[in-house]
């Protein structure tokens, strides 16, 4: 028999129905979950995950989902339907005998797997860091490359994960980013700062915040450990702007150093004048301390 924990319910209501829609009543609520779950089984192969059920019965409050499914388990019509309820509280509906257990198990595994790698690379995303296929090897239910690779393609088909997005770098390992929190340009430009390429991901940058933000780029920013630039290719590419025939791609990246601080500043002209970019720089090396 299916037993549902109230307290593993999810905390959120579903979208409640405009008042003039024609009120849905319970049974009408458990015949529409059960053939969503028995389709799933039968034509799938795979179990209803918690979102697939809340939209299933929508609209319905927590309290009336919960009723709805405790008298669905004791509704001998029913009798087929089963539930998985998963160590992080979330819980899975099957119909047996056309899904075994077993295999809804497994599937079940494969589902919380996918929702932990976007935790994961989300939770990168908003630290400004791309996750590299390594830092998720833990979070695989299956340890073969194959098995991972069509988990990967699986999770990237999904709708509720469209703004993962995967990089390759020259050796052809994968990384992967939230573009809701990390753009996708910005992704290439730190993709490109940890392979061999590191003055175009300098250029890329210098180009990108003096298009966008309109304004110039501190020296200093890229040290920081997300573009993974040692000093001495940073102060390669800056040398290298005094150098223009020795990189033409780059002439329009220009350098400016602070009169007071020594400050030294990235933009490019293609962009931002020359002016433009030193009062941000002004502003940002004394003006703002100045004007609390």
């Amino acid at each position: 028999m299916v037993t549902f924990d109230p307290s593993l319910m999810p905390t959120e209501k579903v979208r409640a129905s405009p008042a003039d829609d024609p009120a849905v009543g319970p049974a009408e609520l458990k015949a529409r979950l059960a053939a969503q779950v028995r389709a799933d089984s039968t034509v799938r192969g795979a179990p209803t995950p918690e979102h697939a059920v809340l939209a299933a019965v929508s609209p319905c409050s927590r309290d009336e989902l919960r009723e709805l499914l405790e008298d669905l388990a004791g509704d001998p019509a029913y009798a087929d339907v089963k539930a998985i309820v998963v160590p992080s509280g979330r819980f899975y509906l099957f119909s047996e005998p056309s899904l075994e257990r077993n295999a809804a198990a497994q599937r079940c595994a494969r589902e919380e797997a996918k929702i932990a790698i976007v935790e994961r690379i989300r939770k990168d995303s908003q630290y400004t860091a791309l996750t590299p296929m390594s830092d998720l090897d833990g979070l695989f239910p299956s340890p073969e490359p194959e098995q991972r690779a069509l988990l990967i393609e699986e999770l990237r088909g999904d709708e509720r994960f469209r703004d993962i997005q995967v990089l390759a770098g020259p050796g052809g390992e994968l990384h992967f980013h939230s573009d809701t929190h990390l753009s996708g340009n910005y992704g290439k430009i730190m993709m490109r700062a940890k392979g061999d390429d590191p003055a175009l991901a300098i250029a890329e940058l210098v180009r990108d915040r003096s298009r966008d933000m309109p304004a110039p780029t501190k020296v200093t920013l890229f040290r920081d450990r997300v573009f993974g630039l040692r000093e001495e290719q940073i102060g390669a590419f800056v040398e290298g702007l005094g150098r223009p025939e020795a990189a033409p791609e780059y002439a329009d990246i220009k350098k400016l150093v602070h009169p007071s601080t020594g400050a030294v500043y990235l933009y490019s002209d293609r962009w931002l004048l020359e002016q433009a970019a030193f009062r941000v720089m002004d502003w940002d090396e004394v003006g703002a301390s100045q004007n609390p």
